[in-house]
Formats: C-alpha cells, sequence, structure tokens
C-alpha cells in the first residue's frame, strides 16, 4: 500500500455501495481516517460521486434520501485534500486522453496522480491497463475486470 493516492470516482462509490472491491475501499477510507494513508481527489470528483451515488444509491433503493444527502459531502467532511482542475491541468488531461485514449474524466484523475507524484488508485481495470507505463496505478482489490 502506498502512502497516498489520488482516489477515482468508482472508489469513492463503494464507501457506500457494495459493489466488487468495496472491502478494500473501505479498508482504504479507514486507513484514511486513522492516519496511515493520505487521499486526493480532482474538484469534479465531488459531482460525479454526487451523480453516481443518486443513480446506483439513491434510485436503486441502497441509500434513503437522507443517506444520499448526507454522502454527497464526505469527501470534503472526511478531509480528503481536493485539487482544482485549472485550465493548465486540464489542458495536460487532454493531452494524455488524445495519447492513451482515454475518457476525460479518467484522464484528468490520471494526470493528477502525475501531477501529484502518487498513485492512482481506482475501480477500472481497464483504465489501469492503458496508464500501464505512463502512471503509476494500483487498481483495487477484488474489483470486476474490464
Amino acid at each position: 500500500m502506498a502512502d497516498a493516492y489520488v482516489v477515482d470516482t468508482g472508489v469513492f462509490l463503494r464507501w457506500f455501495v457494495d459493489q466488487p472491491g468495496y472491502e478494500h475501499a473501505r479498508q482504504i477510507r479507514d486507513d484514511f481516517l486513522h492516519d496511515r494513508v493520505k487521499l486526493e481527489t480532482a474538484d469534479f470528483a465531488r459531482i460525479e460521486v454526487a451523480g453516481v451515488l443518486r443513480k446506483k444509491g439513491l434510485l436503486a433503493g441502497r441509500l434513503s434520501a437522507d443517506e444520499f444527502i448526507a454522502a454527497v459531502r464526505i469527501i470534503d467532511e472526511l478531509g480528503v485534500r481536493v485539487y482544482p482542475v485549472d485550465a493548465d491541468r486540464l489542458e495536460r488531461a487532454a493531452a494524455l486522453a488524445v495519447r492513451l485514449t482515454l475518457r476525460m474524466y479518467d484522464a484528468v484523475f490520471a494526470q493528477l496522480a502525475l501531477d501529484r507524484e502518487i498513485p492512482l488508485l481506482t475501480t477500472d481495470a481497464k483504465l489501469h491497463r492503458a496508464l500501464d507505463g505512463v502512471v503509476e496505478t494500483e487498481l483495487l482489490k477484488d474489483a470486476s475486470p474490464q
């Protein structure tokens, strides 16, 4: 396990929803809460997490309305370090997306990991493979293969 990670949306989602890899995601969360690991993310992760939790949590009946509303604040309330996606970072991420044929959201998380010189923790096996040799990544244990 690394000392710090850039965390993508799939990891945050598994803090609330029992999807493959949720045990490891919750262990990482607990390690963070006990100061054993640092977690960082991009500012748009708040919006992406809220959108996914609405669909896979609230609308799927896994979260109540109150749980969903509270969950959208979790990144900030737990003290995950949040970095802005300014025009320069977005431009570098766009170049990475072109070079590696990545979705822009994935490219932003990958670029942040490059900028911060720490691994990206992801649930996305396809992204993990695409970044091999370019961005250090760690695939969440037991996350489903894609």
